[in-house]
């Protein structure tokens, strides 16, 4: 429902940002949401999170589908995948302010 949405969003947004540009969007349907699914339905969808790497949805549906076990082991794999991302992005910044302060430097060294 919340893919809808967004894509609802995203074709008005569009619409009143340009007039004359056409925008496409497709939408190829909303996450079935685990909580209204049966037990063995919440267990497929849980693996399939899990196959395409969504760890912390992986981990909703698995606790639907009363996998607690299951559902750790994901919650665990989403943490340390956002823990990852986070190193990633840190890393980036403090290379990047590196080189803004060396070229500061450079530049109060021409004046």
């Amino acid at each position: 429902m919340r893919t809808l949405l967004v894509a609802l969003a995203l074709l008005g947004a569009a619409g009143t940002a340009a007039a004359d540009v056409q925008d496409t969007v497709v939408v190829t349907g909303a996450a079935e949401s685990c909580g209204d699914a049966t037990p063995e339905r919440a267990r497929w969808l849980a693996d399939k999170a899990s196959r395409d790497g969504d760890h912390q949805r992986a981990g909703e549906c698995y606790l639907a589908a009363g996998q607690r076990s299951l559902a750790d082991q994901s919650f665990v794999k989403a943490s340390a995948q956002s823990s990852s991302d986070t190193s990633k992005r840190l890393a980036s910044n403090l290379s990047d302010f590196k080189t803004s302060t060396r070229q500061l430097k450079q530049a109060l060294q021409h004046r």
